[in-house]
C-alpha cells in the first residue's frame, strides 16, 4: 500500500495510548472501531488502540493522545506519512543524518558545519518527514532512540535548532565528515551496529579511495572508455612508462581531496621535465633534465607508495584555462541515478588543478557548453550526463552498497572524448553557492529526502 500524507496533532489523554483516525481512512485502512494496533516510528513500536474520528470523517487529520507520543517518542507534529505494513501502522519516515562534532549549542550544534546541515535539512518543507542530525553519542541502544537536533520552524516564521529525543531512523545517510572520524572506534561500531543488527540501511557509507574506484571500473567494458590508464604505485618506471606513453601525467594522493597533493608533470619538446603544483605560497613550476632527477626531488618527502600515477589529459579550454565538470548525481525516489548539476570549473591561472581553492572559476556548466559548442551544446551535455549515470550505476552494482548521492570530476578532451577523474561519495556543495545553480542546490537536497523515502519503503 502507498503511504499516504496526514497532518499529525496532539491531545492530553493521560492514560491511553491511542490514535484517532478520521473514518474514510480508517475504512481503507481496513481498521476497526478500538481495534488494538502496533504503531513505528523509525525502530521505535508500541502497541495503541484506534479511535474513529466521525466528525470529520474525509478528513486528514490524525491526534495522537500524549501517553502515545510519549511511549513512540514523536519528536513534534505535522506533515507527516501512515502507511500500513501488515498489522503495523507505520508513520515517518525518520531521516537520520549522521556525522561526528556535534556539541550542545543551539546556536551552532555542528560547528562550523552549521549552516551546511541547515541547507540539507531545508529540504524536508512540504515533505511529511522527519529529517534530524545525530552523532554516535547521542544513541540509547537499549530504547532505540537518539538525542537528535531538529530545524524547527518558530510561530515567527524563523528556523532554529533544537534538540529533541527521537526514535532511532528509518535509513541513515552518512556524513561523517572525514577519514580520520570514519577510524574512530565508535563510528565503526555504530555503522557496524546499525547494518548488521538493527537492519538499518545506510546510504554512501565510507570514503572512496582513488585506486578502489579505478580497480571496480577500468576493467568493465560499459565504462572503461571513460577511465584514464592509472597504476597504483607511484614507481619511477611507472612514471618513465606513462611519461614514453603519454606526454602528460598527473601524481595524484589515494586518498587525497580538494586537490590537495596533486602533481602535473609534462615531458617537454626539448625532452625536459616540467613539473606544477600548489603550495600555500601559490603555483610552484619547477623543470628537471630528466625523470630520475624530477622522481628524487618530488618524493624526497612523499612516499610513492601513497601515490597514483594518471594519464594526463588534454582537456578542451576556455579563454586559454583547462575546464572540467563536477557532475553531482542523486538516486531519485524510483531508485534511478539522474544528474542534479552539471557546474564547470574552469583551472586558475598556472594552477595545476581546476580547484576553487587554487583559484578555480565556477560556471554553470550549460553556460560554459554554450558558449564553445553554440548549438551543439545539448549534444555535449547529453554525452556527459549520460557517461556519468552509467559510471555512478557501474559503481553502485561493484560495491554493492546503497549509493545515493555521487559527485564525479568529469571532463572532455580536444577530440570531444569524456573522461571521468574521480568519484566522490561525500561530494561538498560548493559549487551550489553559484548565484545561478541555485534552483540545482534545492533539486539536490530534495533527492536526497527522495532516496531516503525509497530505502525507508515510504
Amino acid at each position: 500500500m502507498d503511504s499516504i500524507l496526514v497532518r499529525l496533532r496532539f491531545f492530553t489523554h493521560q492514560n491511553v495510548p491511542g490514535i484517532v483516525i478520521p473514518l474514510g481512512l480508517c475504512q481503507k485502512l481496513q481498521l476497526e472501531p478500538r481495534q488494538q494496533v502496533t504503531i513505528s516510528l523509525g525502530k521505535r513500536a508500541v502497541s495503541a488502540i484506534v479511535f474513529q474520528d466521525r466528525k470529520n470523517p474525509e478528513g486528514n487529520v490524525i491526534r495522537m493522545t500524549s501517553t502515545l507520543r510519549k511511549e513512540l517518542s514523536v519528536p513534534h507534529p505535522g506533515l507527516i506519512h501512515l502507511k500500513q505494513e501488515g498489522d503495523v501502522l507505520r508513520i515517518g519516515p525518520a531521516i537520520g543524518i549522521l556525522t561526528t562534532g556535534l556539541r550542545y549549542d543551539s546556536r551552532r550544534p555542528i560547528g562550523m558545519r552549521t549552516s551546511f546541515f541547515r541547507d540539507l535539512l531545508q529540504a524536508q518543507k512540504g515533505r511529511g518527514v522527519y529529517y534530524y542530525i545525530f552523532s554516535p553519542d547521542d544513541i540509547d541502544w537499549t530504547r532505540n532512540l537518539v538525542n537528535a537536533w531538529f530545524l524547527r520552524p518558530t510561530r515567527e516564521g524563523e528556523y532554529v535548532w533544537r534538540n529533541i529525543t527521537a526514535p532511532l531512523p528509518d535509513v541513515v545517510y552518512d556524513r561523517v565528515p572525514s577519514r580520520t572520524a570514519e577510524k574512530q572506534d565508535k563510528v565503526r561500531f555504530v555503522k557496524e551496529k546499525l547494518e548488521n543488527e538493527i537492519n538499518l540501511p545506510i546510504f554512501n557509507s565510507g570514503f572512496f579511495n582513488k585506486w578502489g574506484v579505478h580497480k571496480l571500473l577500468y576493467p568493465l567494458d560499459e565504462v572503461n572508455e571513460f577511465i584514464p590508464e592509472t597504476h597504483n604505485y607511484a614507481s619511477l618506471e611507472n612514471l618513465r612508462r606513462m611519461m614514453r606513453k603519454y606526454r602528460m601525467v598527473y601524481l595524484k594522493p589515494k586518498n587525497g581531496s580538494l586537490g590537495i597533493g596533486i602533481l602535473k608533470v609534462m615531458r617537454t619538446a626539448d625532452h625536459s621535465y616540467e613539473v606544477s603544483y600548489h603550495t600555500s605560497s601559490g603555483n610552484i613550476k619547477r623543470t628537471f633534465n630528466s625523470a630520475q632527477t624530477l622522481y628524487q626531488r618530488i618524493f624526497r618527502s612523499r612516499k610513492p607508495s601513497a601515490y597514483l600515477v594518471q594519464q594526463g589529459i588534454n582537456l578542451h579550454t576556455y579563454h586559454g584555462r583547462p575546464f572540467d565538470f563536477r557532475v553531482h548525481l542523486h538516486k531519485n525516489q524510483e531508485n534511478n541515478w539522474v544528474v542534479s548539476c552539471m557546474a564547470a570549473k574552469v583551472a586558475g591561472s598556472g594552477s595545476v588543478t581546476t580547484h576553487v581553492r587554487t583559484g578555480g572559476t565556477v560556471i554553470p556548466g550549460s553556460d560554459l557548453l554554450q558558449s564553445i559548442f553554440g548549438n551543439r551544446r545539448n549534444l555535449i551535455e547529453e554525452r556527459i550526463s549520460s557517461a556519468a549515470v552509467r559510471i555512478a550505476a557501474a559503481i553502485e552494482e561493484a560495491m554493492g552498497i546503497p549509493l545515493g548521492e555521487l559527485g564525479l570530476d568529469m571532463g572532455i578532451d580536444k577530440h570531444g572524448h569524456v573522461w571521468m577523474f574521480e568519484a566522490n561519495s561525500k561530494p561538498g556543495r560548493s559549487i551550489f553557492k553559484h548565484s545561478r545553480l541555485k534552483k540545482a542546490d534545492e533539486f539536490s537536497r530534495n533527492l536526497l529526502v527522495d532516496y531516503s523515502c525509497y530505502l525507508a519503503n515510504f
